[in-house]
């Protein structure tokens, strides 16, 4: 018993006489979801089911496609059916993607330490696509309006969306890196400050 006491004494009050207390959250329930990470949850369910739905779609129209072009007598029916195949492979990968952002959200929504990982990597990957597409597509329309003298509305909306998806990805970074959530997703020691 007088060891017991000494141990208490020794860690846990020299703790709280130096003004911090450590919490372990090991020994609290289970710690509360961040309202941030349920919002990216719901987020990621959503582009999994879109993706679902997409590849369905492609999958369908490759099958028919491939179908359709095989049995009507034109000059060039492996052309047709090589889109076919390639839509139908698109589709299947589209699948595999929205099934993949359905376990991710259920991943965010446990906790899941996988999760985060994934996540950052897709933010990641997404703010390299966004940037690619920015150059890429400004290019491309400025030497479409250049060629037409057309408007310029298509070249300044593709930019401004490359730039608030970055932005967005950026933020959700900056969100899974604070203290919080990454305690949550046990990305961090599980003694905090609360001082």
């Amino acid at each position: 018993m007088n060891y017991k006491h000494k141990y208490f004494s020794k860690n846990v009050l020299e703790y709280i006489s130096s003004g911090i207390i450590l919490r372990d959250t090991s020994l609290d329930q289970k710690m509360e979801r961040p309202l941030g990470v349920t919002v990216i949850a719901i987020l990621v369910v959503i582009g999994g089911i879109m993706s679902l739905f997409g590849g369905i779609s492609l999958v369908i129209v490759g099958a028919l496609l491939s179908t359709s072009f095989t049995n009507v007598s034109t000059s060039s029916p492996f052309i047709g059916s090589l889109f076919g195949v390639l839509s139908a492979a698109l589709g299947a990968v589209l699948l595999v993607v929205g099934v993949g952002y359905i376990i991710m959200s259920y991943g965010l929504l446990k906790g899941k330490g996988w999760a985060w990982t994934i996540t950052i990597i897709l933010t990641l990957i997404g703010i390299a696509i966004n940037i690619i597409s920015a150059i890429t597509g400004g290019v491309s329309n400025m030497s479409t309006i250049n060629n037409m003298n057309g408007d310029s509305n298509s070249f300044i909306y593709g930019i401004v969306g490359s730039v608030i998806g970055i932005a967005i990805s950026v933020a959700i970074i900056y969100y899974l890196y604070r203290p919080r959530v990454k305690l949550f997703f046990g990305k961090t020691s599980s003694k905090i400050s609360t001082a």
